[in-house]
């Protein structure tokens, strides 16, 4: 196995301009704790990066770091609010909650950032005398993602925390790759410098970080981090000399911290390190793209996230030392001595395995087309399964006492209605359910028969019809997840008899269907097949030409909000399974008619959306199925 690696920068040497400064350090005697002169000049060199008022305060390593600084504003009881993806959330074994009896809240992230809505949500639930007190914010920058937050972003993370009485933590274990992405320093990248704002906001409510973990472990540093802490108007910082010693921070030979910080932000060595490993993953990242391999999010710093089939990997770590990630995905990362040789070296040993897996894989898709299927297929698994318990997280609108949505879709005013029969008198069917269970299949083939409103009005009822209306409830014949009916059924009438040809919005509550769009007869078309109607050709498209000449065809489209008042995040799941509730019984009814049916999910959906006139966000289709004589 090669010696240089891309699993972690904290698997680099350290840079030699650190050594040097480490082996004058160690000269002679000096007061112990921080109290040598070494020290007080390596606090005051950094501080003087922060801004006026800043306090210093070197410790060991990035988690003592980070349990140390958010102690000094959260305790028992408390909560921080962190990204879902935070390192002291995930990779910190648990240390900030038992060293300082704080809890900690996810929060909603896209790429690793904690959005901004998802924040207000998690503080609304938390806005209650039976939930812990946000205390404190936590946020890493860059992101355990390598993506970075803008001076925009951070500022109005800010001003929601501090809106809502918590302080701001910045984890900046990499904040020198995040200030060199963004070509700030490490103040600015920080949003340490938006405490400017203390001058003429004494309230502090528009100022920025609170306290900035200023990392150097991993960008050259043998060891040691600094704690910088802002200073506040009302003077309510803690005593973080004690507090430092508390969380077993304090170093007796403290020197040798302080000599690295000396160096390290002497003539820009922390840029220079930084910027350095930026450059070679942006090699890398420029070297997948090469290859037709996609990135899991954007490479903004020195970390890259990708997916590879199971081989490739497999043969590229008993080469190279990696670690693998969530969803599947590998991380690559640079460090502050990745040389040129190193990445064309790395590449190389991807060519050689992605050669073997084509050599052995002769009829497989491309590695990067095998790569984006398995984040679709990773995410379609992700809305199968049940995320009930993100529920506690959101105040659905329901709980906020919104309105309840309506269950039934308006239509203009001055649109055809056309009443159906009433299903309690029809004379229809006569099979046994036994029989309707053991005969029904999916039927694809129809004869260019028509069939009778009777039978229309029968469809309709049975896979959607509602038998009550109680309160603001629509009880119907098919179940729904909280009885909220989230579908409303489109009918493409083509031969029915009595009926015009058209497109129908099935009005469940008065058992009526509203015209959306007639049909018109296409001169010369044979009526036996497929385009006889001016609609056809349109709605075959959206349908992946699959009309098949039906007699109707039955769309079902989503209104999504329906079940979103009540279950908010959890409302795709029941969404679908609603959607198979409603097919079945359409299958079922179709049996008893001796009618043939077919349920599908393979249609084009922007084709489909346009066709059927739906905006495509607050309603689109989710399944169709024609139906037909047979």
């Amino acid at each position: 196995m090669a010696d240089r690696w891309f699993a972690s920068d904290n698997n680099a040497a350290a840079h030699p301009r650190i050594m040097e400064a480490l082996l004058r350090a160690n000269r002679g005697h000096a007061i112990g704790y921080g109290d040598d002169p070494a020290t007080a000049r390596a606090e005051t060199a950094v501080a003087a990066m922060f801004g006026a008022g800043a306090m210093v305060r070197f410790v060991l390593n990035g988690t003592g770091a980070n349990v140390y600084a958010l102690g000094c504003f959260a305790g028992q009881g408390d909560a921080i609010l962190c990204s879902d993806c935070a390192h002291i959330l995930v990779d910190e074994t648990g240390a900030p909650s038992a060293v300082t009896g704080a809890q900690l809240v996810p929060v909603g992230t896209k790429n690793g950032k904690v959005v901004a809505s998802a924040l207000k949500e998690t503080l609304r639930h938390y806005d209650d005398m039976h939930k812990a007190r946000p205390a404190a914010l936590s946020l890493s920058q860059p992101t355990e993602l390598g993506t970075v937050y803008t001076t925009a972003e951070l500022a109005e993370l800010c001003r929601i925390a501090h809106g809502s009485g918590m302080a701001v933590h910045i984890d900046g274990a990499r904040l020198s790759n995040a200030a060199a992405a963004l070509g700030l320093s490490p103040a600015q990248a920080a949003g340490y410098s938006l405490n400017s704002a203390l001058l003429s906001a004494p309230d502090g409510a528009d100022s920025g970080a609170d306290v900035v973990c200023f990392g150097g472990t991993k960008n050259g540093l043998m060891f040691g981090e600094a704690v910088v802490f802002a200073p506040r108007p009302d003077g309510s910082l803690p005593d973080t000399a004690r507090l430092r010693k508390t969380r077993l921070q304090l170093s007796s030979k403290m020197r040798y911290i302080a000599a690295q910080f000396e160096e390290y932000v002497t003539d820009g060595l922390w840029l220079e390190c930084a910027a350095a490993a930026n450059r070679q993953a942006r090699r890398l990242v420029d070297g997948l793209g090469a290859r037709k391999l996609r990135l899991e999010y954007p490479a903004e710093t020195n970390g890259i996230f990708f997916k590879l089939p199971a081989s490739v990997v497999e043969e590229l770590r008993a080469k190279r030392f990696f670690y693998d990630w969530e969803g599947g995905a590998i991380r690559w990362m640079a460090s502050w001595d990745t040389s040129d040789d190193d990445v064309d070296g790395l590449l190389a040993d991807l060519d050689s395995a992605l050669a073997t897996y084509n050599a052995t894989h002769p009829d497989a898709m491309s590695p990067e087309l095998v790569a984006e299927e398995r984040a679709l297929l990773d995410a379609g698994r992700a809305l199968l399964k049940s995320n009930w318990d993100t529920l506690e997280r959101f105040k659905s609108d329901e709980e906020l006492g919104r309105p309840v949505p309506t269950f039934t879709r308006p239509v203009p005013e001055g649109t055809r209605i056309v009443a159906l029969p009433d299903p309690a008198g029809l004379a229809l069917g006569g099979k046994s359910f036994a029989d309707i269970t053991a005969t029904r299949r999916s039927r694809r083939k129809y004869t260019s028969q028509l069939i009778s409103l009777d039978e229309l009005s029968f469809l309709l009822w049975s896979s959607a019809g509602v038998k009550s209306v109680k309160r603001n409830n629509a009880f119907r014949t098919v179940p729904s997840g909280g009885c909220r009916h989230p579908l409303d059924t489109i009918v493409y009438a083509r031969r029915v008899t009595g009926l015009e040809p058209g497109l129908y919005r099935y009005q469940a509550v008065e058992h009526s269907l509203a015209l959306l769009k007639p049909a018109g007869a296409v001169a010369g078309a044979d009526p036996e097949k497929t385009g006889f109607l001016d609609l056809d050709a349109e709605l075959d498209a959206g349908l992946a030409g699959q009309l098949w000449n039906c007699a109707a065809m039955f769309m079902w489209t989503a209104i999504p909000y329906r079940t979103e008042w009540r279950y908010s995040v959890a409302s795709a799941k029941t969404i679908l399974l609603d959607a198979g509730h409603v097919c079945q019984a359409l299958y079922g009814a179709c049996e008893a008619l001796s009618l043939g049916t077919c349920g599908q999910a393979a249609y084009n959906q922007e084709k489909l959306d346009a066709a059927l006139g739906l905006d495509g966000n607050d309603e689109f289709a989710v399944y169709v199925a024609p139906v037909g004589r047979v």
